[in-house]
């Protein structure tokens, strides 16, 4: 096993990489009306296949807002 200060270099690479990562800015702009012209009945749509998916499977509901909770979660800050 070679030591650690032979792989510095890459231990330092990495550590740089990871930190420009975790600070580059994302500037999503979300909006309530983002698909309003393009699909006007996505909410019709999604809310039918997620009643017809709980009415299949009773933890559907539950499934999917662990998914969302743990998966999707964005911090959002109102806007002033």
């Amino acid at each position: 096993m070679e030591p650690l200060r032979d792989h510095g270099a890459s231990c330092l690479l990495m550590i740089i990489m990871v930190v420009l990562c975790l600070a580059a800015p994302a500037q999503g702009q979300l909006s309530d009306d983002f698909y309003d012209d393009s699909c006007p009945k996505l909410e019709s749509i999604v809310q039918a296949r997620v009643a017809a998916a709980m009415k299949a499977e009773i933890r559907m509901g539950a499934s999917l807002l662990r998914l969302h909770f743990h998966d999707c979660f964005v911090n959002v800050r109102p806007s002033p």
